[in-house]
């Protein structure tokens, strides 16, 4: 399906609220740790994009009973791991790097089973021995076309042995995949990477009561895990997703008048890179701590205020980890600003759901936006005054069709974007919530 899109007439000054999509990440881990536990656990206001639906749909073959009551509520009924079924299925992954690489550190040690991993055209083209190499190492049996590299997967569950890994990138799947195979595994997994990766997994784990410890050095990040360890049932809520909210805070900031509030947003370091970003280019972000109450993790409330200079700015290599999803989004502020920036050490976009980098280029120049990809950095000059009316590709990568949607918002002219539906992946309601921003 496309979607043609302009700015629109209205212009109220207002500040207005929106409620954004929730956490893709933690609700995938929710899901994840509610089915190998014992016992009924609860997900209040979770993500029902297509990735973490896929997830879903791996667990119920696994013999996990999953009830979903809408946007409000699912229900994880599980026996546990160990009455895990054999499936009479492949498991579908859709277009979901997370569940595939996360369940493969579940899957390779469940002994006895022998279980398949597909997924979609996209994401069968994305590498996987980041992740296959190292389970190996724990005894893994897994198998597949480029020696384990891609989709579809063959696992024939194994006891695996706890072991020490080194890993070359701040990768939070890699990271969690061998956090979640060292949960089956007698003695100390320890993973060792880059600083920067996100924390969900361990602070899960820690919440559970699992015996956990983790530091961050100058460079690196460490974590040890003494397995087995088996999870318990418990009830929780996700945030916001701050890779959502980074869409709406851009739009924000890109209003002539008004505002625009987000609350219950994910306070995570890990994941609020963006934030850091935007407020070095302009005064009108604030983002304020609020009552977690039940939330897994810690919330706040984000406001920002259009009408204020943007001026641009340098994205380090060390700060991408952090905002990796949100390079799109950023590259389109960067696009308004004042003066040039430049995006650093961009090199695991070329893996992503499209080479994201090339996309995101792609995008700037059907907008008229003056650009130049280096290696792998992104170079934007700033001063963009009129979006150029454009017809964009997103290739199936949601970030890219909403960044497109935001873009759109600044041409005096309909923009088209097609299968504009694909954001549905991580943010089922955007173009609802979109269009109740009337001011430009």
């Amino acid at each position: 399906m496309k979607r043609t899109l302009q700015a629109p007439t209205n212009s109220s000054p207002r500040t207005i609220s929106i409620h954004c999509g929730r956490d893709k990440s933690l609700t995938h881990r929710a899901i994840m740790f509610a089915s190998l536990s014992e016992g009924r656990s609860q997900i209040l206001h979770p993500l029902l994009g297509a990735d973490c639906l896929s997830s879903i749909s791996c667990f119920e073959a696994l013999g996990v009973k999953i009830l979903v009551h809408g946007e409000e509520r699912v229900e994880v009924e599980s026996k546990g791991f160990t009455q895990f079924q054999q499936p009479t299925v492949p498991l579908d992954c859709g277009n979901s790097g997370t569940t595939a690489r996360l369940i493969l550190g579940i899957l390779a040690a469940q002994k006895g089973l022998t279980f398949q991993l597909i997924g979609d055209e996209s994401l069968s083209k994305r590498p996987m021995k980041r992740v296959v190499i190292p389970l190996r190492k724990m005894g893994a049996k897994i198998s597949g076309p480029d020696d384990g590299n891609f989709l579809p997967l063959t696992i024939e569950g194994q006891d695996l042995k706890a072991m020490k890994h080194l890993v070359d990138k701040a990768s939070a799947q890699v990271k969690s995949c061998l956090l979640l195979a060292g949960m089956f595994a007698e003695g100390q997994t320890s993973v060792t990477l880059p600083k920067g990766s996100r924390d969900h997994t361990e602070r899960v784990l820690q919440k559970m009561g699992a015996n956990l410890s983790s530091f961050v050095t100058v460079d690196e990040e460490h974590i040890d895990l003494t397995g087995p360890f088996k999870t318990k049932a418990m009830d929780v809520s996700i945030p916001v997703d701050p890779s959502s909210a980074a869409f709406f805070a851009v739009l924000g900031l890109l209003l002539t008048q008004g505002g625009i509030a987000m609350p219950d947003v994910l306070d995570n370091p890990t994941r609020t890179g963006f934030m850091k970003v935007l407020g070095r280019m302009s005064q009108g972000l604030t983002f304020t701590k609020a009552a977690s109450q039940s939330f897994v993790e810690p919330v706040g409330l984000l406001i920002v205020k259009g009408g204020l200079e943007l001026t641009g700015t340098d994205i380090e290599e060390d700060e991408v980890p952090s905002l990796v999803d949100e390079i799109p989004i950023l590259s389109v502020a960067a696009a308004f600003a004042k003066g040039p920036s430049l995006f650093r050490g961009l090199s695991e976009l070329r893996v992503k759901e499209s080479d994201r980098l090339l996309l995101t280029a792609a995008l700037l120049e059907a907008a008229g936006a003056e650009h130049e990809i280096r290696g792998d950095d992104l170079w934007i000059a700033g001063g963009l005054k009129e979006v150029k009316p454009f017809t964009f590709d997103p290739e199936g990568d949601h970030r890219l069709a909403m960044s497109a949607a935001i873009l759109a918002r600044r041409s005096k002219k309909p923009c088209c974007i097609l299968d504009s539906e694909c954001v549905r992946v991580s943010f089922p309601n955007f173009y609802e919530a979109l269009d109740t921003v009337d001011q430009f």
